[in-house]
């Protein structure tokens, strides 16, 4: 008997350790998965009239049948500009439930393509972004990935499904799974791993999407809240461009009526609706922080004044048209597109957006310094500061003479210093209790850093500096293609010791396969790295080489350094995904369509 239930142990044990792992929400994790509600007739949504069979029709869903080896069923369909209404499903279960919709891939008819919707719950304010982020299997068979939308009691509200700008969709279904209270208290517990820093850059979080309300803007955060990241560097979009009513700036495409193409005009456009209503989209941002107990940080993307052809209308700072005269020169007096730092009047404009920005509160301000050098060069207010520091000429010198160095070196710690007595001033006049913090982006190597001026180790001894994040990809530095091999040891060298955290950065759309990510986000951690800065994540946005899933489930996901480290052997898991067998018309098998064009 005890040789028999040592052997049931065992064939557990085996059982365990080979079972397949699943992402947090991910229906399978939960015990009453067998239980699960699947709401597979869409037909039943509302406003009946929303819905078409037949001719597609523009602002119609049309109901096409489905079918895979589990269940069939009536799914929603539109293509990128059908631009339907919202239409509702009533849940009919009660109690505690994990909620799911399941998408469709898109096939361009011979590959994939891209797709999303965007749900709530109807007592919800915010919808969630949610899109298939699979591949067509072979033979071109379509596949449904289960989206997670929300862990929530439900009472008699309906599911909302909302297209979105610019993308097709196919709904297949939706989904309630019955949780246990230790399930919903899992499910709806904070991070105990909040040590990643998330980038937004003020412009893509608005353009493609359209929004006219606060609510609309809120969409770009809904995922965030449970996740690892702990703070949020919001960029402006530009240096004094920005995306909120400002007495001091500029936002983008102001005062234009002619711009490149339509995605500039679509977001000064609603730039513009947003401002009429008396919605403050750094607010919005700012709030939405706030609730999720995230750090806001305003980011100033130093370099970012205005653009060339075509987009000199679209980024199109209105101080620097007016004042040609503080614009960068180079040695040989050709004019640039940048400002210089070695004007007051320049650092006096960008202390007076942070001034303003000031008044939500936000925990701290910085820069992104990679976007991007050069802040000075060889204009005549640069020139006179290096003879006064050198007595000789900036222009008879090498490029990367050191005294350029450290000419621009104390043009920028003398700028810092001003943002510092800027926070303090007003930390002061608002009976702040706590400090304001500056963060920076900065540059792989100490070189560059030294090259254009940031002095990091001046920077932290004189308290200039709370969080770096290191970034390998900024034009102007050193152009070796070295991507990703950023010198932690010298950021540990300068920080060690200190209360300044340098933070490895990754950017979203350029991770490489996820257990490449993993691998990359594990070895940062092991070596020291306080935690992992992610440039521009966005929640519905699938792997940039194409891999199953949502790049999102692991990025929010990096202060777990165990499962980081076990994802880097194995891979992390994959959503739910479900092959179709029957898509409207087209029965899948091993004849795949679309062969006679």
């Amino acid at each position: 008997m005890t040789r028999v239930l040592l052997t049931i142990t065992a064939l557990l044990s085996a059982h365990l350790l080979e079972a397949e792992e699943y992402f947090r929400n991910d229906s399978r994790s939960f015990s009453q998965a067998a239980q699960a509600l699947v709401l597979t007739d869409l037909s039943q949504v509302q406003p009946k009239e929303a819905l078409i069979t037949g001719k597609r029709l523009k602002g119609k869903w049309k109901m096409i049948p489905f079918e895979t080896a589990q269940m069939k069923g009536t799914a929603l369909s539109i293509y990128s500009a059908t631009n339907p209404p919202v239409v509702r499903l009533p849940l009919t279960p009660k109690g505690w439930h994990a909620v799911y919709v399941g998408l469709a891939t898109t096939s361009g008819g011979f590959n994939i393509g891209g797709n999303g919707i965007k749900a709530k719950l109807s007592d919800e304010p915010v919808f969630k972004r949610l899109a298939n982020n699979l591949a067509l299997l072979e033979n071109r068979r379509a596949v449904i990935q289960e989206c997670f939308l929300t862990v929530a009691e439900l009472k008699g509200q309906s599911v909302e499904i909302a297209p979105l700008p610019g993308l097709p969709a196919t709904v297949c279904y939706v989904k309630a799974v019955p949780v246990t209270e230790a399930e919903v208290k899992r499910a709806l517990a904070p991070s105990k791993h909040r040590t990643s820093i998330a980038t937004f850059d003020g412009h893509s979080w608005i353009w493609p999407f359209r929004p006219t309300t606060a609510e609309e803007l809120a969409e770009e955060f809904r995922g965030f809240e449970g996740t690892d990241i702990g703070k949020w560097w919001f960029q402006v979009t530009g240096s004094d461009l920005v995306c909120y009513p400002s007495k001091v700036g500029t936002y983008p495409g102001e005062g234009t009526v002619d711009f490149p193409n339509g995605t500039y005009g679509v977001y000064t456009k609603s730039l513009e609706t947003l401002f009429k209503k008396g919605i403050n989209p750094l607010k919005v941002a700012r709030d939405a922080a706030k609730a999720q107990g995230a750090e806001f940080h305003v980011m100033l993307r130093p370099g970012g004044w205005v653009g060339s052809m075509p987009y000199e209308e679209t980024f199109n700072s209105k101080f620097y048209y007016q004042h040609p005269e503080w614009r960068c020169y180079d040695k040989d007096g050709t004019p640039t597109f940048y400002m210089s730092y070695a004007v007051p009047e320049v650092r006096r404009q960008l202390l007076e957006v942070f001034r303003e920005t000031l008044e939500l509160q936000p925990e701290g301000v910085g820069f992104v310094f990679n976007r991007g050098m050069p802040l000075m060069l060889w204009e005549d207010a640069f020139c006179e500061r290096f003879k006064q520091m050198h007595n000789a000429d900036a222009k008879s010198v090498e490029d990367d003479d050191p005294r350029i160095h450290a000419t621009r070196a104390a043009i920028m710690t003398e700028f810092m210093l001003e943002v510092r007595a800027l926070l303090d001033e007003t930390a002061k006049k608002q009976n702040r209790t706590e400090r304001y913090k500056i963060s920076l982006g900065t540059f792989a190597k100490e070189a560059d850093n030294q090259r254009w001026g940031l002095d990091l180790p001046q920077w932290i001894k004189l308290g200039l500096v709370d969080d770096l994040a290191t970034t390998w990809f900024a034009y102007h530095t050193s152009f070796t293609k070295t991507p990703g091999q950023i010198d932690m040891e010298y950021y540990q060298r300068i920080t060690q010791g200190t209360n300044t955290k340098a933070y490895p950065m990754i950017i979203a759309w350029k991770t490489g396969k996820p257990k490449e990510l993993s691998q990359k986000a594990a070895a940062y951690l092991v070596k020291g790295a306080p935690g992992i800065a992610i440039w521009d994540p966005q929640v519905q946005k699938g792997w940039p080489e194409g891999s199953p899933g949502n790049v999102f489930d692991v990025l929010g996901h990096l202060g777990h350094r165990d499962d980081l480290l076990r994802w880097a052997k194995q891979g992390p898991p994959t959503p739910l995904s479900i092959p179709l067998t029957r898509l409207d018309e087209n029965y899948f098998s091993r004849w795949f369509p679309n062969t006679g064009f």
